[in-house]
């Protein structure tokens, strides 16, 4: 990283992408994005670990005010047990916003912007149990200003969440730095539609995040896959992805759980309108998963929309977290080293190219578009029906023996 005096000269003019040091005050940063843009951000040391806070892009932050900014910000970790607190602009009325109002306006923004994962957003921190909201409104008294939320408030709120689920609070820590980011943004969006909650630095940003693990390469064998098939019960709808999953040979979680009931036709074939590459997706349904669909239909309360419905709404499909829980807890039942629901697909894979099945018959059957070739990626647009047959016979007869030697 490269550090000299930051001057107005050299941020107005185009510059390579990488992050340069402001050799004027220690710690100040300026990030060149690919696109050319240019944002400013602090490091400090906080409890001993560095984190990075940031102030804003130029030239809607000015180099002075970053530095000024860059000051004030070192000045208070200097500070004896103090967390820096952001400097509140003008306020937009005679106390300036709330709390309530930004989180609600940013969820209407999200909501807006036709985010699948809204209502998760929603409910970790407006509507649910131990949401933010809620506990900022218990620990005030009443829905503080926006700009008077402070880092020890935050970092409170996640501590009585982590008492509560560890696991959870990388999720929560990735809400509140996206909202605090999101508010930063609206104060200085140059499109005329800017709105200033007081939020001048994303105070979220101090929060540690989590010890990062490296993404597993798990590959269940045999006996553990006769063992899961054994344990799983179809009268949850979890358990029924997971089988479905296999049933189907490996088929992406997504495109399970997203399934709707007019999805299965009666040509008895599984007709998937939209999968990873954006494309629809027809696949003859194996014999093994014919029964856990008429099981999965015939459960269905209302006999249309998704096939695998959620606890809480009936008209929405069962939620990818609810799925990865029901593996975990079966994990612990079984004893098994840790595995998540997309290593299904790894796992029926592997053991199908073992068995002798045809690589290119897996490829069209897994709709692997991205790593196909140019003539399939972009020209051909056949259905492979024979081929498809063909992968699903070898599924059926793979996963026969599994069942057969699971009783």
């Amino acid at each position: 990283m490269s550090r000299f005096r930051l001057s107005d000269r050299w941020l107005s003019a185009p510059q390579p992408s990488g992050e340069y040091a402001d050799s004027i005050v220690p710690g100040l940063k300026v990030r060149v994005a690919k696109s050319g843009s240019k944002t400013f951000a602090v490091v400090r040391k906080h409890h001993g670990k560095a984190v990075r806070a940031r102030i804003g892009r130029y030239p809607s932050v000015s180099l002075s005010e970053a530095r000024e900014r860059a000051m004030q910000a070192l000045a208070s970790e200097a500070r004896p047990s103090s967390i820096p607190e952001p400097q509140p602009a003008p306020a937009i009325d005679v106390e300036g916003p709330t709390v309530a109002r930004f989180l609600h306006d940013y969820i209407a923004a999200k909501r807006a912007k036709g985010t699948k994962s809204v209502r998760q957003f929603e409910n970790a921190l407006v509507t649910g149990r131990y949401a933010l909201l809620p506990f900022l409104i218990e620990r005030y008294g009443r829905a503080p200003m926006a700009s008077s939320v402070s880092a020890g408030d935050l970092q409170a709120w996640m501590a009585s969440n982590h008492r509560r689920c560890p696991k959870y609070c990388g999720h929560l820590r990735s809400y509140v730095v996206t909202a605090w980011d999101w508010a930063v943004s609206s104060r200085y969006d140059y499109r005329g539609h800017a709105i200033d909650y007081g939020i001048t630095e994303n105070i979220a940003s101090l929060l540690p995040t989590a010890p990062r693990v490296t993404a597993l390469d798990r590959v269940l064998s045999e006996d553990e896959l006769r063992t899961l098939w054994r344990t799983l019960d179809l009268a949850h709808p979890t358990h029924r992805v997971l089988a479905l999953i296999i049933a189907m040979g490996g088929l992406r979680v997504g495109e399970i759980a997203l399934t709707h009931i007019d999805d299965w036709r009666e040509d008895g074939w599984l007709h998937l309108k939209k999968t990873k590459n954006q494309r629809p997706h027809r696949l003859p349904v194996t014999d093994t998963a014919n029964p856990i669909l008429a099981i999965s239909r015939r459960l269905n309360p209302r006999q249309t929309g998704p096939l695998f419905i959620g606890s809480e709404d009936a008209t929405m499909p069962v939620g990818l977290a609810a799925i990865g829980r029901a593996a975990t807890r079966l994990n612990d039942r079984l004893g098994f080293p840790h595995w998540t629901p997309r290593d299904l697909r790894r796992t029926l894979k592997t053991h199908l190219v073992e068995r002798g099945a045809d690589e290119r018959w897996l490829e069209i059957w897994h709709n692997h578009g991205l790593t196909a070739g140019v003539a399939r990626r972009h020209y051909i647009r056949a259905e492979y029906s024979e081929l498809k047959l063909k992968a699903a016979r070898e599924i059926d007869s793979f996963l026969t023996e599994i069942i057969a030697q699971s009783r």
